[in-house]
């Protein structure tokens, strides 16, 4: 839906100038004159995609297409029956050693490697004696934010995400393009489309740090600098250096339309440190609930009857750094699936141009951070938090890079593959005429 509609703005806004130079005058007024009821036409024929997904009964009722909240049971009971098969700890000392390791991993936001540790601690909790007594009050210790349930299912969804972003299974090639501009060289665009959920998946070599491109992602209150058609961005609120709720309004005019249109995104979104184990930094995204967030309250939507608001299921960034200047960055994002309102021809045509517009924003701006500090607000935003952006965030860029330079060297000292030997019967054959015969 929102592709269609920055497509439309993107399209509409050009016709004008492209039909003036083209056309005779006749024509030029002709075209003007229809243009309005072509782009009524057109979000006429949209419409469907534009608002919530209707379904029929027999399509909610069936198991072939579960939305979000059906993932998060699935991620839930994939979390608990994990816990069930842990082994307990059988001594109070292996406890509180644990706890700890525990707390400073999750202090890194290194989920996936506290994820066992915390299994264990669970398991224990509820097997009786020191050990579990010593576990249950370590479990009580967690940060309010981060209870073990809230980690393990961070767990899961991490692992589906980073299943999906290296994985090819179920991907189509939509779009490739070369250079859209120097800040991004190179994009692939893919497209899935499964159990009612549409996905889209682009990879983008960026000519930028590491560290400016995820500023660029980061600085959420700044999206209406560079983020299409985004005229309203904040932030709602922010846990620590790594986790933040922040909104975006985006606004959708047409040439010779007076008709507005108004959308906003209310998105929940934490990193995942996979330094070691993958070579990059994720960023987990959804839309959540204000029941899960009681001390925040959410803004309203946008008023007004061309307005809504638009909740996503998945929104994952996943970055790892290249060496040098340049980075890779992919951007997936999951939401549901309208169906036949949105055939695979118009998300073709839309994903050709406005993902790699939106690359192209985020490669310039974060290029403008070490070209134009002085104008840059991303750059004024790094220069004010100096603890993030010269300490925290390089550590753990230098983590992805070392883990990228350990599996080179993995690779280079991995024995060649043996020279392949013609010994088939067949060839064989071919060489010996006694072989032949036999």
């Amino acid at each position: 839906r929102l592709l269609a509609l920055r497509m439309i703005h993107i399209e509409a806004s050009s016709v004008e100038a492209a039909l003036s130079s083209t056309l005779p005058v006749a024509a030029v007024w002709l075209a003007t004159a229809l243009a309005p009821a072509i782009v009524l036409i057109v979000c006429l024929g949209l419409a469907p995609a534009f608002g919530p997904p209707r379904r029929s009964r027999s399509s909610v009722a069936s198991a072939k297409q579960p939305d979000s909240e059906v993932l998060k049971v699935v991620e839930s009971a994939t979390a608990a029956a994990a816990v069930a098969t842990a082994a307990p700890f059988q001594r109070a000392s292996e406890v509180a050693e644990t706890a700890s390791a525990v707390q400073r991993l999750l202090e890194d936001d290194r989920y996936l490697v506290a994820e066992p540790l915390l299994q264990r601690l669970q398991a224990t909790a509820v097997s009786g004696g020191a050990p579990a007594r010593a576990s249950a009050r370590a479990l009580s210790q967690l940060p309010a934010s981060l209870p073990a349930a809230t980690v393990l299912q961070r767990c899961v969804e991490a692992r589906a995400a980073l299943a999906s972003i290296c994985g090819a299974a179920g991907w189509r090639l939509v779009a490739s393009t070369e250079r859209e501009s120097p800040a991004v060289p190179r994009s692939s665009t893919f497209l899935k489309r499964e159990a009612g959920l549409m996905w889209s998946k682009t990879v983008a070599q960026l000519a930028v740090p590491a560290v400016d491109a995820c500023a660029v992602v980061r600085e959420s209150q700044l999206f209406k600098t560079w983020y299409p058609c985004c005229v309203k961005s904040e932030r709602l609120a922010e846990v620590g250096r790594a986790e933040g709720l922040f909104r975006v309004e985006q606004r959708y005019e047409f040439p010779l339309v007076p008709v507005a249109l108004r959308e906003d995104i209310v998105l929940h979104g934490f990193l995942v440190d996979v330094s070691e184990e993958h070579g990059g930094l994720l960023v987990c995204g959804r839309s959540p609930k204000q029941s899960e967030w009681a001390d925040v309250r959410f803004p309203p939507k946008p008023p007004g009857r061309y307005s809504w608001r638009t909740d996503v299921t998945a929104l994952q960034f996943f970055v790892e750094p290249c060496g040098g200047a340049g980075c890779k960055m992919t951007l997936q994002l999951g939401v549901d699936d309208p169906g036949d309102a949105c055939p695979n021809w118009l998300v073709d045509a839309l994903m050709k141009r406005v993902i790699a517009r939106l690359f192209s924003a985020l490669g310039d701006k974060a290029a403008a951070v070490a070209s134009s500090p002085a104008t840059s607000p991303h750059a004024a935003c790094m220069a004010a938090n100096p603890q993030i952006y010269n300490e925290w965030l390089p550590t753990k860029i230098a983590a992805c890079e070392a883990s990228h330079r350990a599996s080179a060297r993995l690779v280079a000292a991995a024995p060649a593959a043996p020279e392949r030997r013609w010994t088939s019967s067949l060839l064989r054959c071919f060489a010996s005429p006694s072989a032949g015969k036999a």
